[in-house]
């Protein structure tokens, strides 16, 4: 009755785009939550309801006892810098000429940062605290480290020099609420997609009427608002007297689809018989059998597993179908999926 090759067919990247444009609204849906949530939330944590730090820093002028000491690499970078004001040894240095005895040496050394810029005779050593009273005075005992203690200390350095001073300020530098409203949109979007991708993926439906040939081996006759689709019926039940109309869900009517095929008149000698979903009312199967032909309506977005249920069913009972339909197609869906020319020339009717 039916090569079921379905599982073999490629992915459709066409199908899959026109269905995800049909489903932006949703997708939308979900990236506004995620950015609501998301960036929602960085905002509540680091804007809203944040802990205040205060960063006081102090910049450094180094004159190093080699006049050419940028040919013979004497320098210190950044990486050495940041190791370095970390050390027990400056912790120590600061410690000494600090009057608060309160902070702790760990809590200095997780306070202490450097940076460096284009100019290596320069530095900057900057302290983070939650108390601006606190950090300005670690960079008072910092500045009496570096001039009297390191500059001693350190044989191809001459001297240090204070040379820029910025007292304790509210550190609002990692506070970029833009960005991470944007990357939380990003996110969501992305989430948006990938649960789309996941779920056409896990409930596989039929969209393509020529899914109904190329999936389950049917003869397809197309969809109602094209005229290949009468020309079909002409062809596949001409000269018979009884054909069933069968639907595939309950979601169709079947007396309400023989009324279409019988108010159009082409095949004025057939009576359209209505019958129930088979799976619904599995005595109806009777009827199928005594009939001259059978027309399978299936229902544009039909669940691949229910139609190959159906269609195992009515083979068991040795039914077999003369043609199948796609009904209550998705026209915008079809016009795209060819190129907004539905099977090349097709007039599409009413």
């Amino acid at each position: 009755m039916r090569d079921n090759a379905w599982g073999k067919d490629p992915f459709d990247l066409r199908l899959s785009v026109l269905r995800m444009i049909r489903r932006l609204p949703a997708i939308m849906a979900v990236a506004a939550l995620l950015t609501i949530l998301l960036g929602g939330g960085y905002y509540l944590k680091h804007v809203t309801f944040r802990q205040k730090t205060y960063i006081a820093s102090t910049t450094f002028s180094m004159e190093y006892a080699d006049e050419n000491w940028a040919v013979n690499n004497t320098f210190i970078n950044e990486y050495t810098w940041n190791v370095w004001v970390k050390t027990d040894e400056f912790l120590g240095y600061v410690e000494s000429h600090l009057s608060d005895a309160g902070i702790q040496r760990k809590t200095l050394g997780e306070g202490m940062s450097a940076s460096v810029p284009s100019d290596l005779r320069m530095v900057t050593i900057s302290f983070s605290s939650k108390d601006a009273a606190q950090a300005n005075r670690v960079m008072e005992a910092v500045g009496v480290a570096m001039t009297e203690d390191f500059s001693k200390g350190m044989k191809d350095v001459a001297a240090i020099r204070v040379i820029d001073v910025e007292a304790a300020a509210e550190n609002l530098k990692t506070i970029k609420p833009v960005r991470a409203i944007v990357l939380a949109a990003v996110i969501g979007l992305f989430t948006g997609v990938m649960l789309f991708l996941f779920l056409e993926i896990l409930f596989e439906r039929i969209w393509l009427p020529e899914s109904l040939s190329s999936r389950f081996g049917m003869k397809n006759a197309g969809v109602p608002r094209t005229e290949l689709f009468w020309e079909n019926l002409k062809y596949f039940f001409d000269g018979k007297k009884r054909v069933a109309i069968c639907p595939a869900n309950q979601e169709l009517d079947p007396k309400e689809i023989a009324d279409t095929l019988q108010k159009k008149g082409i095949l004025k000698d057939v009576e359209w018989i209505p019958v129930p979903c088979p799976i619904l009312t599995p005595s109806e199967t009777v009827k199928l059998r005594e009939m001259d032909g059978i027309l399978l309506a299936v229902n544009a977005g039909e669940d691949v597993k229910h139609l190959q249920a159906i269609l195992d069913f009515l083979t068991s009972q040795d039914c077999k179908i003369t043609a199948a339909t796609l009904w209550n197609e998705d026209t915008w869906l079809l016009k795209s999926y060819y190129t907004w020319n539905y099977l090349s020339g097709t007039k599409v009717t009413e």
